[in-house]
């Protein structure tokens, strides 16, 4: 009894563990005006977000078969646009440097 108790314990702990991981950061190289990090960190724990508010349907899994996003997309509503929109969050075209780092 006392191991099945231990393996419940670990099974919650690690299952925690990868959860509270989060995907960690993703950083898309973007020539000229600065590449740009996205943070899984503040769309999961700081916004309280889960994997399935962006993926499959907003950003495809795995990450290989996502196709380069450009900012006339973005405008459109697609990708981060879609949030990103001036009402749910920040304008994707309100302020490049918010995104862009160099």
């Amino acid at each position: 009894m006392r191991e099945f108790v231990l393996a419940i314990m670990l099974i919650t702990f690690l299952t925690g563990i990868s959860f509270a991981a989060g995907g960690g950061d993703i950083t898309y190289k973007v020539k000229y005006i600065g590449d740009v990090t996205f943070s899984h960190d503040s769309h999961v724990t700081g916004r309280g977000f889960t994997c399935d508010d962006c993926h499959p349907v907003i950003f495809p899994l795995p990450r290989d078969k996502e196709k380069k996003r450009t900012m006339a997309e973005m405008r459109a509503k697609k990708a981060c646009g879609t949030c990103h929109n001036g009402k749910n969050a920040f304008d994707v075209g309100s302020n490049c440097y918010i995104c862009h780092k160099k």
